[in-house]
């Protein structure tokens, strides 16, 4: 029996993007312990999935937070890993692992750090569903589908929540709002068109919206909510995943929640700024994308648009208000 881990990718919607590499390493090694290895929100979002044996969330240190590369092989070493699959593409991630002493080290052969590893696979290259360049690491072109869970826990809490907002005449199913990006402001619709778009898309669908959010994000969706005032939740992945299920559909930009929102299969309307699509373009059928197709600038992967941010500005929130409409039809008919 080996010990196999996987060090997880640093951002949501990589994480769950994995998720078909992780079952598929668990099919076809199972005699094996497979370890996941990433930080604690990664492994709280992973959790409830019967794909894995043991999760370990790497530490942080009380001075300067995130583990320095040193740092994490030293935490790595004591995990006793036979092989690891070096997810993320960064140097210190597989500096980290040779430091460790991990015989067998799988990974991209990026940013000069080839000599780390054991077994190179080429660039990344052209782009293509994430799910797909995860599981071409064991030779899979054709990954199955993205998958999360939700736990009794998240269950709990998410019923706890739905029933402190029954009062004020908040019921499943609703429009969930995720108006936030973590990559940057580039991706994140116009305030004021967003609650126009909130607005519109209550009106023509009947859905009552509730605005979902990180921590660091509290301002962005106060100032929307501002605009149209509605209940903003800003709860743990876990609970998270729980009101997911509860929702009709999910407004939001390319970001993580768009991600969990697909593993749960809960249709989404995506607004497409500055990222191309192709990087995410799996789970189509539960998905209702906009995009601007003529812009020469998109898409430029700044995180700061140095010009007018046409590609989201150019949006209108009556598309958007059609877009969620057609994803809400999308939602009855598989309901039957």
């Amino acid at each position: 029996m080996e010990r196999i881990g996987i060090r997880l990718p640093n951002p949501i919607g990589d994480v769950v993007a994995a998720t078909p590499l992780i079952r598929l390493l668990k099919q076809r090694n199972p005699e094996d312990r497979i370890v996941l290895i990433g930080s604690a929100k990664a492994i709280e979002l992973l959790d409830g999935l019967d794909t894995w044996h043991e999760a370990e969330a790497l530490e942080e240190t009380p001075h300067h937070g995130k583990l320095s590369a040193w740092e994490e092989g030293t935490f790595l070493k004591k995990l006793l890993l036979d092989k690891i699959y070096l997810l993320p593409n960064s140097f210190s991630s597989a500096f980290a692992a040779m430091r460790a002493g991990i015989p067998k080290r799988v990974g991209r052969k990026t940013l000069a750090r080839h000599f780390l590893l054991t077994r190179r696979l080429p660039k990344v290259g052209e782009p293509r569903p994430m799910s797909r360049v995860y599981s071409e690491i064991v030779g899979e072109v054709q990954p199955p589908k993205i998958e999360l869970a939700c736990t009794e826990r998240g269950d709990r809490l998410a019923r706890e929540t739905l029933e402190a907002l029954a009062p004020h005449g908040i019921q499943p199913p609703f429009l969930a709002v995720a108006p936030g990006a973590a990559f940057g402001p580039s991706k994140v619709y116009p305030i004021e068109l967003m609650a126009r778009a909130v607005r519109l898309s209550e009106k023509k669908t009947g859905l009552q919206p509730v605005y979902f959010g990180a921590p660091n994000e509290s301002e962005l969706i106060r100032s929307v909510k501002a605009l149209h005032p509605a209940p903003f939740l800003h709860s743990s992945l876990t609970e998270m995943k729980s009101l997911l299920k509860e929702c009709e559909v999910l407004l939001c930009m390319d970001s993580g929640a768009r991600h969990i929102a697909a593993a749960l299969d809960v249709p989404q309307v995506i607004l497409y700024g500055p990222t191309n699509p192709r990087w995410t373009n799996f789970e189509q059928e539960m998905t209702v994308a906009l995009r601007l197709e003529d812009l020469p600038c998109s898409p430029c992967h700044k995180k700061v648009c140095p010009t007018d941010h046409a590609c989201m500005r150019n949006l209108t929130p009556e598309e958007i208000a059609e877009a969620v409409e057609t994803a809400r039809q999308k939602a009855i008919i598989l309901s039957f």
